[in-house]
């Protein structure tokens, strides 16, 4: 076991050991960033574990460490599926826990979710909390695949306390595969820094000069490029958007390994000229101010924070009726949500929303409000002490 930090947690206070898979630049690890952050220090001493694993996304894990919290990196546990490994990964966390002795044992994402509830069951740890941030058998793989990972969800349920879920949807797919007993489930939304994306508009101008932009509006997103983010789906209604003299740029803030099929179809759609892909930006907060319409035609999302944190900064979004995004956009008042895999409904909503100032303006307000009473980061962390404190 590799030590990333070499403070050590204090042990008069309940020791709560945070579990996840990657610490990537993605909703789930910044949620678990922030709940180590914010929890209450006098109360409890947060450390947290994670694999080896970075990649294009980027990596949270210096930036947890400058929180003044323990890293500790568990070789063996990738993100994969891989037998060998998760079999040497249940050792390697047993061996973790009985060093560290934590009072609480926290999971995070699919895969350290289940190795984890099921070593920290072996281990005898007091107290066993999982947060379902989404299931892995909700992809597209194979049916043998999603029915292991669902039996594989099932038998680590039973292992743990609390099962936290960031949206209803992935409540109702629990419900829907029994995994775990009701009476575990508890839903906390994932929150954001509500001060930092209230002050993204005022970048507008910079970014803008940035990408060498005049007035032309921008339909902007943030994600991952990977197939199941919809950016197909995005490039097909802006190509129908350009063919009806719309003018707009289209920005992604991100990357990915499909980043160069998604500059491939660009240029075969004729949009070479109107998208700008960005790379990894360690600045996202400063991006979101810049756009007039958020838009992401996710095929899934647990939850999709990154629709939160648009509308915080005052930007109607679009996006897909899929998963916990209903839970985060309000349709017809803080944006719109159409169906999947739907270029038309797509591109009539950018064009409602691109061609009608008031409709933006009237829709950028309702949006701030929505986030600011229901999804502050702050909220989120003390609600999940309150599940702690039942434990």
């Amino acid at each position: 076991m590799r030590r990333g930090d070499s403070n050590t947690p204090s042990f008069h206070r309940r020791r709560v050991l945070h579990l996840i898979t990657r610490m990537i630049i993605g909703g789930a690890e910044w949620n678990t960033l922030y709940t180590v952050k914010l929890l209450n220090k006098e109360r409890y001493a947060p450390f947290l574990a994670c694999g080896p694993q970075t990649g294009a996304e980027g990596s949270l894990i210096e930036a947890t460490k400058a929180l003044g919290v323990p890293v500790l990196i568990v070789p063996d546990l990738v993100r994969e599926m891989h037998p060998i490994k998760d079999l040497k990964v249940i050792g390697q966390l047993i061996r973790l826990y009985r060093a560290t002795k934590p009072d609480i044992v926290h999971t995070h994402a699919s895969k350290a979710g289940i190795v984890g509830r099921l070593a920290a069951k072996m281990a005898g740890i007091p107290r066993i909390i999982h947060t379902v941030h989404g299931f892995a058998f909700t992809a597209p793989i194979p049916v043998w695949q999603k029915c292991l990972y669902i039996a594989l969800e099932r038998v680590a349920a039973r292992c743990c306390d609390t099962l936290i879920f960031i949206s209803s949807a992935l409540i109702q797919e629990a419900r829907r595969w029994k995994i775990g007993d009701p009476n575990q489930y508890v839903l906390i939304p994932s929150g954001i820094d509500l001060r930092v994306f209230r002050e993204s508009p005022r970048f507008r101008t910079v970014k803008r000069q940035e990408l060498s932009l005049n007035g032309e509006p921008i339909i902007g997103t943030i994600a991952r490029i990977v197939k199941e983010k919809g950016y197909e789906t995005l490039l097909q209604a802006a190509c129908r958007l350009k063919e009806k003299g719309l003018p707009f740029v289209l920005v992604w803030v991100g990357d990915g390994p499909d980043r160069p099929h998604m500059e491939a179809l660009a240029r075969q759609l004729g949009l070479a000229d109107r998208v700008i892909i960005t790379g990894m930006r360690n600045d996202v907060e400063q991006w979101v101010g810049c756009f007039d319409v958020f838009a992401l035609p996710t095929l899934w999302e647990g939850m999709g924070r990154v629709f939160l944190e648009a509308q915080a900064a005052g930007v109607p979004v679009v996006g897909t009726r899929v998963g916990g995004v209903p839970d985060v956009v309000v349709d017809g008042k803080t944006g719109f949500l159409v169906p999947p895999n739907d270029p038309d409904a797509l591109s009539d909503a950018l064009l409602r929303l691109l061609t009608d100032d008031q409709l933006r303006q009237t829709m950028s307000q309702a949006a701030k409000i929505f986030v600011d009473e229901r999804f502050s980061v702050e909220g989120m962390v003390q609600a999940i002490e309150a599940v702690y404190d039942r434990a």
